[in-house]
């Protein structure tokens, strides 16, 4: 099976907007987002001791990431954010990570060689808008 891709519309916390095509990855913890996909004039933060992961992809491989950025994210027409780590070197554009999929009730659907995606949660949600 292989891992489905969508475009996800993000926008940064300074208000800078863009779209980017996503792989929906339960298999990385981390959403994460290449350098060069950001738009231009997103603030983020660079970490001051970089960090590396392993990949899947190759034996060895090694990913690292350099910065973070928070990010709402349009994904099936339902607004979520999560911070993304950035990494210059990263594949794909986006990889959306199962840590934001569990946050907000993502699940992918896979059904006589179709693949569907549900966003249970949105921002506009008023269970996530109010603060008890």
């Amino acid at each position: 099976m292989s891992k489905p891709i969508r475009d996800v519309d993000i926008e940064t916390a300074n208000g800078k907007k863009t779209c980017v095509s996503a792989v929906l990855d339960s298999g990385s913890f981390y959403t994460i987002i290449r350098q060069d996909c950001l738009p231009r004039g997103a603030v983020v933060e660079t970490l001051k001791v970089k960090q590396k992961f392993g990949t899947a992809k190759r034996r060895g491989g090694k990913l690292v990431v350099t910065a973070v950025v928070y990010l709402k994210m349009r994904v099936e027409g339902r607004w979520i954010s999560d911070e993304a780590k950035v990494a210059p070197d990263l594949g794909s554009e986006m990889l959306i990570g199962a840590k934001t999929m569990q946050a907000w009730d993502i699940t992918i659907k896979n059904k006589n060689g179709r693949t569907t995606i549900h966003v249970g949660h949105d921002m506009n949600d008023p269970d996530i808008q109010t603060v008890l």
